[in-house]
């Protein structure tokens, strides 16, 4: 299918009626931390179950910080059709918090609201 999700923002849509509740704690929040825990996820699909593993040692990535869409609000985008827009950008990193003496390479996940094909996309960002 293409275009918006038809479920997405109403109540028949369990996984953003548990969103909208758990931001509605604090709804000018831009961003969550919560190191080995798990994303809240604002929409049911396109949600990364399985990032690639550390690319310095091989451990599984876990999930580390996520960023809400309420930043695009900040940040003043979303507003024309061109500007950039997801439902969540979620990072995962070394689940064993491997030493390292530069920089290295963490999985970022962005989750669309779209159900188009390629909706979701992975980006790969130095940490």
């Amino acid at each position: 299918s293409s275009g918006i999700n038809a479920e997405y923002g109403t109540d028949s849509d369990p996984t953003f009626s548990k969103f909208k509740e758990r931001i509605a704690r604090d709804p000018s929040q831009v961003l969550r931390y919560a190191r080995h825990d798990t994303p809240l996820w604002p929409v049911s699909t396109s949600q990364c179950l399985a990032p690639p593993p550390c690319s310095v040692c091989g451990e599984v990535r876990s999930f580390e910080v996520q960023f809400l869409p309420t930043l695009l609000y900040v940040l003043g985008l979303g507003k024309e059709k061109e500007d950039v827009d997801w439902a969540t950008l979620v990072v995962y990193t070394c689940s064993k918090d491997c030493e390292v003496e530069e920089y290295v390479e963490e999985y970022g996940w962005v989750q669309q609201f779209t159900a188009d094909v390629g909706s979701s996309q992975e980006v790969e960002a130095g940490s």
